[in-house]
């Protein structure tokens, strides 16, 4: 009694110290919840006002930047020379370089300027000065930057010197772009209501992001909301883009017109959403803080407090568990003995079963009294001596699953036959069997009287399938016998419920298959000559045909069973084989077996995926070819080089004389060497004499005529030609211009 009534007091104490442990924490919860929802109110304000003093500022930028270039177009339209530009159609070539220098001088002395256009609609040209990218006189259709030409068509979609967002190409050489602001100024219009003349001022956008300073820095995002509905970004100008929730954030933004805030999701995260009213341009301009960023402070001191509550929740139970634990030690392991006892039992259970069922299916001759007794004194509620069907699953995907999951399938597997005898037993009596790597057997009781609709057991099989996909994300292709009452069927049914879900090949994963037995199917041929033109194109480079005939093949034995197209595909692979080992053998293309892998049947489990393998095969096994090739015609370049530097000096080294030191047709040569090189062996001999003959006149005093001789021209006077065409001067005039430069 007195040993009770201690126990029951340490409970109470127990309950106690939790019961107090609780209040702390709780009134730590709520006073911390308070003051921060408090403190993030005022943040919030703090935040919008600075946000709006930003977005005021780059207002303000942006409307002085466009004075800036409204005072240069009317400047340029008041410039003599550049007028002419924009109303001759043919102006004089010194009017057009004192235009372009003037232009040029306007660019250097303003250096927020990226590049200025002047339009002549009437000559069609382009006068551009810029600070990269494309420059000069330019006709419409050489123009690199394609979207100014639909700016001046629809002018009047755009207002006056209104600024107009864009990206240009930043070099005519190059993929590089850059963000500008747009002006247009263009002179009165006529009858026709088209653009007389146009000068266009684009000012860099990364110009103004240096004035705006740390207004772009930081997590903040900062949008422009321009006069046509386009969200850009302040960093690039770029177009943002965005989901429905933010489009339509930004829809009921533009519809207030009016400058404020909004919390609301912007990117799929919680946002301070700053806005102003539309300015002159009726542009508008957001920025959007992260609330992370608002609250980060107050979010550690929060964080902190919470910590601290939770520590004092941890020591609490903590105390009391180690005070109570001393009532419950007794208790505790005469708990785990029984479960340690269950577990044992369970899983020696289990595998008894497991083993015995297996047995089962396995052999042909037994006595079914026996076996039947057998089931019944393990709980295997089985009875192969009433109707049965067998549905053989198997896992879809399997090598990936293995190759993700590898110590987790025998759970997989543990599961799915968990779900499928769940599902199974509501209508009838069912056990599980775990086969191979990616099988399983299912045992069913049907107790069919009478042949039985197969809609209703389809759809039973895929509720399996959507169950197994929706909990353990693993897909199935189920074969199911026909009913049976015949015990030792048993092992015939196993072997055609296995069978029957090898036509997954044909059918694709997920298939339900009514395994039938086999009819005597036509005699299968396999057809050589389509095989024969299948490496013929290899051979020759055309893969689309190969593959149209892979697939022709292999589409032969869909009406066949699983064995006929094994055999087939790998009848092709033996064949593609040989064909690579064959290529190799003769030397003519080392291509390499190990960077070209065949692929093999076993690896695939449906037909669609192994016609995708070999289409890529294909397509490998193409590109090998062609860089050969092309490997075969840069030695024939290099080799038609060094005939042309060793002998350079022969009068007679021509086109003919190449190919017949290359045993190779002039057409042949010629037309190679000028793909390669964009030149012609003519003028590469020519380049080479020439730069020969200038190395002997500054080095040597030898006389013109003796250079001529050593350089292979026969005739003085057409070498004068040739070096003066080639050079810009005379002979004479190269070695005397040579030797002043070396005094």
């Amino acid at each position: 009694m007195r040993l009770n009534r201690i126990r029951r007091s340490d409970q109470l104490y127990v309950k106690l110290l939790i019961g107090i442990t609780l209040c702390i924490v709780f009134a730590i919860f709520v006073s911390s919840s308070i003051y921060y929802f408090t403190f993030a109110r005022i943040l919030q304000n703090d935040a919008f006002e600075s946000n709006l003093a930003n977005l005021r500022d780059t207002s303000r930028t942006v409307a002085k930047t466009t004075d800036n270039a409204q005072t240069l177009a009317f400047q340029i339209y008041r410039n003599s020379a550049i007028s002419k530009l924009l109303y001759y159609s043919n102006p004089n070539p010194f009017d057009t370089q004192a235009a372009m220098i003037d232009l040029s001088n306007y660019l250097t002395t303003m250096p927020f300027i990226h590049s200025i256009y002047v339009y002549n609609p009437a000559s069609g040209l382009y006068y551009i000065t810029s600070q990269n990218g494309q420059k000069g006189i330019v006709p419409e259709h050489l123009l690199k930057d394609k979207s100014i030409a639909p700016i001046l068509k629809n002018y009047e979609d755009y207002q006056p010197f209104a600024p107009v967002p864009r990206i240009i190409a930043t070099s005519d050489r190059s993929e590089e772009e850059t963000s500008v602001y747009s002006y247009l100024c263009y002179d009165a219009i006529g009858t026709s209501q088209t653009i007389n003349s146009a000068v266009i001022v684009n000012i860099s956008a990364s110009w103004i992001n240096q004035e705006l300073g740390q207004h772009l820095s930081g997590n903040d995002q900062t949008l422009y909301i321009d006069d046509h509905g386009k969200v850009l970004s302040a960093r690039d100008l770029r177009p943002v883009p965005l989901g429905d929730s933010d489009r339509t954030l930004i829809g009921q933004l533009v519809e207030k017109e009016e400058l404020g805030y909004r919390v609301a999701r912007f990117g799929g995260e919680k946002s301070l959403v700053t806005y102003t009213a539309p300015d002159a341009f009726n542009w508008q301009y957001v920025r959007v803080t992260p609330y992370s960023e608002i609250t980060k402070k107050l979010s550690g001191i929060r964080w902190k407090t919470l910590l601290i509550a939770c520590i004092v929740l941890a020591v609490g139970i903590c105390l009391a568990w180690l005070v109570s634990k001393f009532l419950y030690v007794p208790i505790d392991k005469i708990r785990n003995q029984m479960k340690d006892l269950e577990s044992e039992k369970r899983n020696s259970s289990y595998t008894l079963r497991q083993n015995t069922m297996r047995k089962l299916i396995q052999i042909q001759e037994f006595n079914a009294d026996l076996q039947a007794e057998k089931l019944k004194k393990m709980g295997i509620s089985f009875d192969f001596t009433k109707p049965y069907r067998l549905a053989y699953l198997r896992i879809d995907r399997f090598e990936q699953l293995k190759e993700m999951n590898p110590n987790d399938l025998l759970t997989y597997k543990f599961a799915i036959m968990n779900i499928a005898t769940e599902i199974c037993s509501r209508q009838y009596i069912v056990d599980s069997i775990d086969l191979d790597e990616d099988s399983m057997l299912m045992l069913i009781n049907t107790f069919e009287d009478q042949p039985f609709d197969w809609s209703e057991h389809e759809l039973m099989l895929k509720d399996i399938q959507n169950a197994c996909m929706e909990y353990i994300r693993i897909g199935l292709t189920i074969a199911l016998t026909p009913v049976s009452s015949n015990p030792h069927e048993l092992h015939d049914r196993f072997k055609l419920a296995k069978e029957a879900s090898n036509q997954r090949f044909f059918l694709g994963r997920g298939a339900i298959i009514e395994a039938e037995p086999l009819q005597a199917e036509a005699k299968y041929y396999f057809p050589i000559g389509k095989e024969k033109r299948m490496i013929e194109a290899l051979a020759g480079g055309k893969t689309e045909e190969a593959k149209a005939l892979f697939d022709a093949i292999m589409q032969e034995t869909v009406p066949c069973s699983f064995p006929v197209a094994h055999a087939a595909a790998t009848h092709l692979s033996v064949t593609l084989d040989n064909m690579l080992m064959e290529i190799e053998r003769n030397g003519s293309l080392p291509l390499g077996l190990g960077e070209l892998v065949i692929p093999r049947i076993e690896r695939y489990e449906t037909l669609e995926e192994m016609t995708e393998a070999f289409h890529r095969f294909f397509d490998q096994l193409k590109t090998k070819l062609v860089e050969k090739r092309s490997s075969k015609q840069d030695d024939l370049i290099r080799k038609i080089n060094d005939i042309i530097q060793s002998r350079f000096h022969e009068p007679n080294l021509s086109l003919n004389y190449v190919a017949e030191e290359l045993k190779m047709s002039t057409y042949h040569v010629s037309r190679v060497y000028r793909q390669q090189t964009m030149s012609t062996i003519v003028d590469t001999i020519n380049a080479v004499r020439i730069e020969k003959a200038k190395e002997l006149l500054l080095t040597t005093e030898l006389s013109i005529a003796d250079i001529s001789e050593r350089t292979g021209y026969t005739n003085s006077s057409y070498f004068h030609r040739i070096f003066k065409k080639g050079i810009g001067v005379t002979p004479t005039e190269f070695r005397k211009s040579g030797r002043r430069s070396a005094e």
